[in-house]
């Protein structure tokens, strides 16, 4: 049976109402499609924002943590330096004094007259001399001085035992003096020598390895005036002077050589 006008217009009006509920739902999607869009826009702000936040916090830790090192490790370092010349002089002192001890003559008791048997008077004995301090057997090589002098600071790489004993022979020379800057990194001292403190360890090195009554402390300062020589002379061979050169290395750590062999 054909619909008649009254049907027809229901149609229609379903039709419409259909129509309206699209646009209806279309509508929401786009609202919750900008919303959507405004969370993650937030949630990408406070992530960067988080994420800067914690990186100037870290910046600024960093740099704080930097200062106080600062702060302490040079007074530390410089408080080291001078315990290690006053360490130095105390021990040149209480060799001299050990030396004086040693030459100074045995005080002779006299006996007593009212006790002791009277005997034929003896001939005096000659007087006891000091033995004359031993003499180094040579002089330093003057031009290995030369190329010391002009050097003008070189990092020392040795162990805080060798230090105290360079300080300790080579500390009361006129030309000797304790650096600025002496860094301990596990052990291992850092210190930044002159041209002028390179010239006093060499010259008191040298007479200290020939003049010690000690075999040990006469190896160690060989050894010692030895490794400084060689590395003068090898700069004194390819000097260069101005900027672009290397800075000066002094190296004292022997060690064994690898075993390379396999099993």
């Amino acid at each position: 049976m054909p619909f008649g006008s009254g049907d027809r217009a229901q149609l229609q009006q379903v039709i419409d109402q259909l129509g309206k509920l699209a646009t209806d739902v279309a509508a929401i999607r786009q609202q919750v499609a900008d919303q959507q869009h405004v969370i993650d826009q937030a949630r990408q702000d406070a992530t960067i924002a988080i994420t800067s936040g914690l990186a100037e916090i870290r910046a600024v830790a960093r740099d704080g943590i930097a200062r106080s090192n600062d702060l302490v490790t040079g007074p530390l370092a410089s408080i080291g330096g001078e315990l290690v010349a006053i360490r130095g002089t105390l021990g040149q002192l209480d060799n001299r004094l050990q030396e004086q001890a040693a030459a100074a003559p045995a005080p002779v008791s006299e006996p007593d007259p009212a006790s002791a048997p009277q005997a034929e008077p003896e001939p005096d004995p000659e007087p006891r001399r000091a033995p004359a301090p031993m003499q180094p057997s040579e002089e330093p090589d003057v031009d290995t001085l030369r190329a010391a002098a002009g050097i003008s600071a070189a990092t020392l790489h040795a162990h805080r035992d060798t230090w105290e004993f360079l300080v300790k022979h080579a500390g009361t020379d006129q030309h000797f003096h304790l650096p600025a800057e002496v860094r301990d990194a596990e052990g291992t001292i850092l210190a930044k020598v002159s041209g002028p403190s390179l010239v006093a360890a060499l010259t008191s090195l040298h007479r200290v390895s020939r003049t010690a009554d000690d075999a040990g402390t006469r190896a160690i300062a060989a050894h010692l005036h030895e490794r400084l020589t060689d590395t003068v002379q090898e700069i004194a061979t390819r000097p260069h002077r101005g900027d672009g050169a290397d800075a000066v290395r002094i190296v004292i750590d022997d060690r064994a050589a690898p075993d390379d062999t396999e099993e």
